[in-house]
């Protein structure tokens, strides 16, 4: 059989080769074909082979081939291969498809990410044996976005405000309220094509480019983080009484004589926890007495639903989001000084080694005895304020033997061999305007540590005490890193002198022991960062696998209900279990809790872990979004200028550098190292000129000049300083 349309081929091409219905004539007759197949029964020659190549791609491209299973070549069927998912975007312009049915995510290019917006829902077709797909309908797409609005000459457009979204969207409609730079919410009424932009309508302005709070309004609704709480649940808080009742004390232990006292910042507003301590014959006695929020934010209600949709509660450098409205969070549910509170109090024994002896739980009622803060108690305990100590002289007592246990504790931490991460932290400070007056230090002191401290102990028991009762909670965890990233990070540290033993699986002590052994180093603050990005996430999970960064086997979130719904739902734990109740989530139990065949979490505490890790990344993010914003706001008027600064970040593309005098990271792209050729050495985490031999190394100190801040994208590039004549 000769090829019918050989003549037409020759006609096009010098060296032709068999056409495109000639080739699928054998794919049809031979049902399955791969490309060697091909080659011999089309009898091409070696030069015919790269062209025939060429030729197979540009038929799937055009929907006449499609690969089988085994990659081999058959006939298209647009039934066949279909794929639906969700888009992941890259800020880098490419993107992936995470499929429904789960399994390796397909790739999306840059030619296909103009179709489509992050977080579209769309059909796909693989296309590729590396795994391209290609877009063949959004299914459902993202409703709105926030976007900044430019208004010209031409038409108007608005930009998302979001790095990993580069499509454009044109907005045929604008009226009199919009004016040119507004932060404004989109909604999406046509999709992109290859021709045309996404079309859009604004549905509100959130402010001004440079407004006040503004970014912070735009990071809430990017993260899709819920501000205002129901109707329905703030009903249900106009009907909670705003001080405790006669009703709400039965069967409670009273403690109001106990000179429990809160530890918190200066400008804190709700208060979860109070702390008391005293001295025993064998160690101490530590109570620990938590809001209890459980009492009024009943399971299944309206503001119980409206906690689980936030997760947590959302802190930005000047406004937090709350997870519960501020009549319960800053009113009935907060541990304010001089008013009776409900608790639900941990009381322990530890010994003089810090060891934790026995623990009991019960629900009480407190009273606050003193508002301190960690700048006051402080002063009282580490420098001996008299006059500080003149005016607390009535809880006086309780602080010194919380000090005291504190330093056993911390020498037991010591000898566990925890990780010291204590890495110095920025502090966003304000003006009256609401601008930044600068970007200091934050630092912690001892009285930090001791409410730290006491409050490991009292998650440490209630994680034992929940696990002991087989009940339904979730665990906080942290599972333990990677062989290949204990290896990477095990080769730079030889690099900068430093040993990381214990194999391919150290423990949270052989990592201990290198930060240990780092401080006082002038990079110590890197050798911290490589360390901690090691590690993997924290998560909440009802199957127990160990904190490895507390060198914990036993680890629960408890002290915080105020701000954190797992601690809400480890509080009603605790009270089915002393109420002698069964759990209430129903429905198949599914898994094994590690460590107990007899015990099973239930599928909902399963899928509420997974959704409140989802939901804890989601604030961070935010918070994370916006304190980058601030920074970069703040330093654009400072272009030109030079500041001293470390490297903290090596890449082939560049190099990270953080300022030492306003706590802010920008990058050195590798094109802007001007004096030679640099190499990329992943070991040692530095980039190598190949004609000075000059190193540009992590840890390394080095002084920049801020060359340009980009406030949407929230990055700031650094060049080189120039030289001192």
């Amino acid at each position: 059989m000769s090829d019918p349309h050989q003549k037409r081929e020759s006609e096009k091409y010098d060296n032709p080769i068999p056409s495109r219905e000639y080739i699928l004539g054998f794919v049809k007759k031979k049902k399955s074909l791969s490309k060697y197949d091909l080659f011999d029964l089309l009898k091409v020659d070696g030069k015919q082979k790269k062209p025939l190549t060429h030729r197979l791609k540009a038929m799937l491209r055009d929907e006449q081939l499609d690969y089988d299973k085994q990659g081999n070549f058959v006939i298209f069927d647009p039934k066949v291969g279909v794929k639906i998912g969700t888009v992941v975007a890259n800020p880098k312009g490419f993107g992936f498809l995470k499929l429904d049915e789960g399994g390796r995510d397909l790739r999306l290019n840059s030619r296909q990410m103009q179709l489509v917006f992050h977080g579209d829902r769309v059909e796909a077709r693989l296309i590729s044996k590396r795994g391209d797909a290609k877009i063949i309908r959004v299914l459902e797409s993202v409703k709105t976005v926030v976007a900044r609005l430019h208004i010209t000459e031409d038409g108007a457009y608005a930009v998302v405000d979001d790095k990993r979204i580069r499509n454009n969207i044109n907005i045929p409609k604008i009226d009199k309220n919009n004016t040119n730079e507004q932060i404004v919410i989109v909604e999406i009424t046509k999709s992109p094509t290859f021709k045309s932009l996404a079309e859009g309508r604004i549905i509100q302005i959130l402010g001004d480019y440079m407004d006040e709070g503004v970014e912070t309004d735009a990071a809430l609704y990017r993260n899709g983080i819920p501000v205002d709480f129901s109707d329905e649940a703030l009903a249900q808080t106009a009907k909670i009484p705003t001080e405790v009742t006669t009703a709400d004390k039965q069967g409670r232990k009273n403690i109001t004589d106990m000179k429990l006292v809160t530890i918190d910042g200066e400008d804190s507003k709700d208060f979860d926890d109070a702390v008391f301590a005293e001295s025993t014959d064998n160690g101490w006695r530590l109570v620990v007495a938590i809001a209890d929020v459980s009492h009024y934010v009943a399971e299944g209600t309206p503001l119980d639903n409206d906690a689980i949709e936030r997760g947590n509660s959302v802190y930005f450098p000047r406004r937090v989001v709350p997870m519960l409205p501020e009549a319960l969070s800053n009113g009935l549910c907060s541990i304010n000084p001089g008013v009776e509170r409900l608790c639900m109090t941990c009381e322990m024994n530890i010994d003089t080694q810090g060891n934790l002896l026995d623990y009991t739980f019960y629900p009480a009622v407190m009273f606050s005895h003193a508002r301190l803060t960690y700048t006051k108690v402080s002063q009282i305990l580490e420098h001996d304020d008299q006059a500080l100590k003149a005016e607390y002289a009535p809880v006086l007592d309780n602080l010194n033997d919380l000090y005291d246990l504190y330093k056993v504790l911390k020498d037991a931490r010591t000898k566990r061999g925890v990780m010291d991460f204590d890495r110095i932290e920025s502090q966003i400070l304000f003006n009256d305007n609401g601008k930044i007056d600068n970007i200091i230090a934050r630092t912690r002191n001892d009285a930090h540590k001791l409410i730290e401290e006491c409050m490991l102990m009292a998650n440490q028991a209630t994680a034992k005490f929940l696990g002991e009762n087989k009940e339904d909670f979730l665990y906080r965890i942290h599972p333990k890193p990677t062989a290949e990233k204990v290896e990477v990070t095990r080769q730079f540290l030889t690099a900068v002198g430093l040993t990381l033993e214990g194999g391919n699986q150290p423990d949270s002590k052989h990592f201990a022991k290198v930060l240990e052994d780092a401080k006082g180093r002038e990079d110590e603050n890197i050798i911290k960062t490589v360390v901690l990005r090691t590690m993997k996430q924290a998560i909440y999970t009802p199957a127990n696998e160990g904190h490895f960064g507390l060198a914990f086997d036993d680890y629960t979130h408890f002290t915080s209900p105020i701000r954190r719904y797992p601690d809400l739902l480890v509080h009603r734990a605790i009270n089915r279990v002393l109420n002698k109740k069964k759990p209430s989530f129903v429905g198949k139990l599914v898994g094994k809790m590690l460590g107990d065949k007899n015990k099973k979490p239930s599928k909902k505490m399963i899928e509420l872990g997974a959704n409140l890790s989802v939901t804890e990344r989601r604030a961070d993010e935010a918070s994370r979004d916006v304190e980058q914003w601030l920074k970069c706001e703040y330093m654009r008027d400072k272009v030109g200028e030079t500041f001293n600064g470390v490297i903290s970040g090596v890449a082939g593309f560049g190099i990270f550098i953080e300022l030492t005098e306003v706590f802010v990271e920008g990058m050195i792209s590798i094109r802007d190292l001007k004096d030679d050729y640099y190499n990329f050495d992943d070991i040692h985490h530095q980039l190598k000129g190949d004609r000075t031999g000059k190193v540009f190394r992590l840890g390394d100190t080095i002084k920049i000049q801020i060359a340009s801040v980009n406030l949407d994208d929230r990055q700031m590039v650094f060049v080189p300083a120039p030289e001192e004549e």
